[in-house]
């Protein structure tokens, strides 16, 4: 009998937020677990809406899967996870982090990415945190961060150091005009 599995990860710190919730689901998987009328309860092939249920149930793990899932975590990243059994058929009309994923929604991890990546399946990890929502201005941590890693440039390069509070709004408007910011550390670790 086929067993089927949510999984997230609560993790210590992530980009300088504490306890970051991970919500891990598959992503890219070539078929079915199952036909996709015994995933979803009154499944119909020919409704607009049913790519919807599929991404859905696409996502879950069977018990393999969240198995090697949960060693990965915890071999690269002494990460634990917690999983949650998913009765099936399920309702139609779930929110899917696929869903999150296409529509643009900031805030994904991609295992797969990894160096020594060997899952069965592609495995992304979607986390809610002050970081990832858009604002105008960088943080206070992430503007420190800036300082320091230019002032260690300008020093390398020989280059006349700027005061701190114009290195500060050079580094805003780097982050307003590209989006780019400097950050310590961003390897995830156990939670």
């Amino acid at each position: 009998m086929v067993r089927l599995f949510k999984a997230y990860s609560v993790v210590k710190q992530f980009l300088g937020q504490d306890r970051v919730t991970f919500n891990w689901f598959a992503v890219g998987r070539p078929v079915p677990i199952l036909p996709y009328e015994q995933l979803i309860q009154d499944f119909d092939e020919n409704e607009d809406e049913s790519w919807y249920d599929k991404m859905f149930v696409d996502e879950l793990f069977t018990i393999d899967e969240v198995t090697e899932l949960k060693k990965y975590l915890w071999d690269h990243h002494e990460i634990e996870i917690q999983e949650e059994e998913i009765a099936f058929p399920v309702k139609s009309g779930q929110l899917s982090n696929s869903l999150l994923l296409i529509s643009g929604e900031k805030g994904f991890y991609s295992l797969a990415d990894e160096e020594d990546y060997q899952l069965s399946i592609p495995i992304l990890g979607h986390f809610k945190s002050l970081g990832t929502e858009d604002h105008r201005g960088l943080s206070e941590e992430d503007i420190q961060n800036g300082i320091r890693f230019l002032l260690s440039a300008f020093r390398d390069l020989n280059i006349a150091e700027m005061e701190q509070t114009k290195v500060a709004q050079f580094l805003n408007n780097i982050y307003a005009e590209q989006g780019f910011f400097v950050q310590k550390n961003s390897k995830i670790t156990r939670g």
